[in-house]
């Protein structure tokens, strides 16, 4: 079976940031160019990227800018990129495009017609209400950077921007699950992605005083898995559970968290060298530079292959090896275990994931049941009248029918 398509995630701007967020864990990564003072990617690398990423994939082609800050860039940047789109795109091709951004610099119309246009996929980040957003997402005076932000989304959605949230699980949101959820869905944005804070501290001894607790982000998971299953206030996405979902359906793991292997992506940073991952933009893990690395041969690497194998590798003889949730964990992102010393161990998150998993799973098998009778209802033109095609031995009607 042909191996998918490596996707890229590109930091044009570096770790640069007009931010100063407490808990950033790409600030660090200054130190990887220190004679380098200001950060931003060439006209020379993106024309590059884009010709070599263009002429790598195939279908649609998936660009994901991030950071730092990528906005730093500036409009012009994301004219040119979506230029040489254009130049280097095939018959049959077509191109994604996806922003994540703190969005501060988005409240510009100028911007927002152009993330229209191109049908740009904004993701902001944003934790929560005022006093939750600005304990830790502050400028650089330490000034809370919420009602910009507010500011910037009302711009986005004034101009049919599409929006995703992503929020940190931190410690003034992670003891509010149902007000967090709320009010981000509030917002007018239905699709939310949550990521657990845990970062090592700076001193290299243990995790930083911000990192949530386990058991904490597991009750977080629950209680709004509730309301998500209820529809409540809305119906919803939310990612970690939309993902679950599609994997008790019987698809391949959506992304990388808990899918067997890590990838298959690559991050290229300003100056076009290629990492195995954001978490891990370290020497160790560097695969080449855009200007002299084919990207067909970055899966051939013995590198790239030892990386991806590191997901699961040595778990096996750990509590995982008999964990009934592995199928659907397999032991988690690795930032989450090498954060604690070592790969080869349970992550750290990992009594969150089994109360997560021990709560949702009935109501994800039934949730999986009735979707996949509709599916296959429709596909065989099942009248309200007929069996329901899960088996029950009930009329549709009375059974899986929406």
């Amino acid at each position: 079976m042909p191996q998918k398509p490596l996707t890229v995630l590109i930091k044009p701007a570096g770790p640069d940031c007009n931010l100063a967020c407490t808990y950033c864990f790409y600030r660090d990564r200054v130190a990887l160019y220190p004679d380098t003072a200001r950060h931003r990617m060439s006209d020379e690398t993106l024309r590059e990227l884009v010709r070599k990423y263009m002429n790598y994939h195939e279908g649609t082609v998936p660009f994901a800018w991030q950071g730092g800050e990528p906005t730093l860039m500036g409009l012009d940047f994301y004219q040119r990129a979506v230029q040489y789109q254009q130049l280097y795109g095939r018959s049959g091709q077509s191109v994604s495009n996806s922003l994540q951004t703190n969005a501060i610099l988005l409240d510009d119309p100028n911007w927002a017609r152009f993330l229209h246009e191109y049908r740009f996929l904004v993701g902001v980040s944003i934790d929560g209400p005022e006093k939750v957003h600005d304990a830790f997402r502050v400028d650089p005076a330490g000034r809370g950077s919420h009602a910009r932000v507010i500011a910037a989304l009302e711009t986005l959605l004034e101009h049919d921007v599409e929006v995703n949230i992503l929020a940190m699980v931190q410690p003034m949101n992670v003891h509010r699950p149902a007000e967090t959820y709320e009010y981000l869905l509030g917002l007018g944005v239905d699709f939310l992605q949550f990521i657990p804070l845990a970062e090592r501290d700076p001193s290299g001894e243990g995790l930083a005083d911000f990192t949530i607790d386990p058991a904490d982000y597991g009750r977080f998971l629950c209680e709004i898995f509730d309301l998500w299953a209820a529809e409540k206030p809305r119906p919803a996405y939310v990612r970690m559970f939309d993902d679950a979902l599609a994997v008790v359906m019987g698809h391949e793991h959506p992304t990388c968290m808990f899918a067997p292997q890590c990838g298959p992506y690559f991050v290229v940073e300003h100056n076009g060298d290629i990492y195995a991952c954001d978490f891990f933009v370290e020497p160790r893990w560097k695969y080449g530079n855009i200007h002299d690395t084919q990207l067909h041969h970055i899966p051939r690497l013995e590198l790239y292959q030892r990386f991806r194998d590191r997901k699961t590798a040595g778990l096996e003889d750990t509590r995982c090896a008999d964990c009934p949730w592995w199928h659907l964990c397999h032991g988690g992102c690795p930032k989450y275990r090498v954060m604690l010393g070592d790969a080869a161990q349970p992550t750290y998150f990992c009594e969150a994931y089994r109360m997560f998993f021990e709560h949702a799973h009935e109501m994800l098998e039934e949730m999986a049941r009735r979707l996949n009778a509709r599916q296959e209802a429709d596909a065989r033109g099942i009248g309200p009248d007929d069996p329901c095609p899960c088996g029950s031995g009930l009329k549709y009607r009375d059974c899986c029918m929406p």
